[in-house]
């Protein structure tokens, strides 16, 4: 018997999402950082969920999880190694000036506003501003309104009228991008 799309969601749902608080343990293990473990839980959930289908019934499925999760990370942890150290933009805000600061603190800008402010533009390295700009609107818009803006996941689900779960994949997704991008403009420079 074939599984349709709905009956995989909902075993998937049923069976791998119990799990998360087992799979988050793990992940900050590794990772050591709450915002880096859950985007690690999300991508295991992610990749999980499109390899379900694979899936043994009757297998152990937190071993299974466990097993995408950590390769997952060393996958990451070697395409991080390759590219070089990253810089957490609050690392370098004490240097930004005051005006530049004023404009990411701004409550309730739209992304296509942000995207507009002259003086944040300014801010920006020309391969962050080029990068950021071509990424795709629904990434973009997720990435600057929770790092720029501060908003929660809540906020910009209810903003954007979508899910959390979508709001955390997109932003995982645009930062994951935006790294990759990044990563491979300092190569090529």
């Amino acid at each position: 018997m074939v599984a349709t799309f709905k009956d995989l969601r909902e075993d998937f749902a049923r069976e791998a999402l119990p799990l998360h608080d087992v799979l988050y343990r793990q992940a900050m293990h590794l990772t050591r950082n709450a915002e880096n473990a859950e985007d690690l839980v999300q991508e295991t959930y992610l990749h999980a969920f499109d390899k379900f289908e694979s899936f043994e019934q009757g297998t152990n499925l937190k071993a299974w999880l466990a097993r995408i999760l950590f390769n997952l990370f060393v996958n990451q942890y070697r395409r991080n190694k390759k590219a070089g150290p990253q810089v957490e933009i609050s690392s370098v805000e004490p240097f930004l000036g005051e005006e530049v600061k004023a404009d990411s603190e701004a409550e309730s800008e739209s992304p296509d506003q942000i995207m507009r402010n002259e003086r944040f533009l300014n801010s920006l390295e020309g391969p962050v501003r080029r990068e950021l700009e071509s990424l795709d609107h629904r990434f973009r818009d997720v990435l600057l309104l929770n790092s720029v803006g501060g908003e929660s996941y809540a906020d910009i689900a209810e903003r954007l009228e979508v899910p959390i779960g979508t709001v955390m994949s997109r932003l995982h997704r645009a930062k994951a991008t935006m790294r990759e991008r990044l990563a491979d403009t300092k190569v090529s420079s």
